[in-house]
């Protein structure tokens, strides 16, 4: 190319900038694509049935329970998760989570309003996103959980509760043993503001369920705190 051709497409790229390209795949976005491309979005799969009667696990046929929920107790009634935390799903929130890219939100968060709908469970006086310690949010810059929360709230017009806190710095779960989550967790979360949410029901938001063991624990303290029902909603269930 020469070097007048070079300045034109400079002055043309700031006059009409490119299409931007899909953040993982690299294609170039169609008119009517953001951020990431059909072809990629359609690779995300939902979860179907059959399914953990109590924490939305899948399970082969026959079983109405998986193996951690006949043998544990889960404080909430029912946990639901939108797909596998693998493939596309699993990076698209690690870029949401870990790079910054907050405008993700948008995306999983429709994915999770599209799996509200069409769950049978009862109306929800609030959204409660799973709360982060105010140092790791620092560290972070915003907490996922919150974002996804939002969007929920906008698309529902569930209100947002914010009274459940993390008081407790922990470990990051990830690095844990099953063992050791439950007494890591112990006395990390309290609710403020008790009165608002007395005799609720409310659906906790988080980007991933794992263990259950976090979501177990916030669930346990909005119940205790006067909650009559905490159900909860994740993106992903690893």
């Amino acid at each position: 190319m020469s070097e007048r051709e070079t300045v034109k497409k400079f002055f043309l790229d700031i006059l009409f900038p490119p299409k931007p390209y899909c953040l993982l795949c690299g294609n170039r976005l169609g008119n009517t694509e953001s951020i990431i491309c059909e072809n990629c979005k359609n690779k995300i799969e939902p979860l179907t049935e059959p399914l953990c009667g109590k924490c939305g696990k899948p399970l082969k046929t026959g079983f109405l329970f998986c193996n951690d929920c006949q043998n544990e107790h889960h404080a909430f009634v029912q946990a639901r998760s939108y797909g596998r935390y693998d493939g596309v799903l699993k990076q698209l929130i690690y870029e949401f989570k870990y790079n910054g890219r907050q405008e993700l939100a948008e995306i999983l968060g429709q994915m999770m309003f599209s799996l509200l709908k069409e769950i049978s469970w009862p109306d929800f006086d609030y959204l409660v996103p799973l709360p982060l310690h105010a140092a790791r949010q620092r560290e972070r810059g915003f907490n996922q959980a919150y974002l996804l929360t939002k969007i929920l709230a906008r698309k529902s017009s569930i209100p947002v509760f914010n009274g459940l806190k993390r008081v407790k710095p922990t470990e990051h779960q990830t690095f844990l043993d099953k063992s050791f989550r439950k007494k890591n967790l112990e006395g990390a979360f309290k609710v403020v503001k008790n009165s608002k949410i007395h005799d609720k029901t409310v659906l906790l938001i988080d980007d991933v369920y794992t263990t259950g063991a976090t979501t177990g624990e916030c669930s346990k303290s909005l119940l205790e705190a006067g909650a009559k029902a905490v159900y909860v909603m994740t993106c992903a269930r690893g």
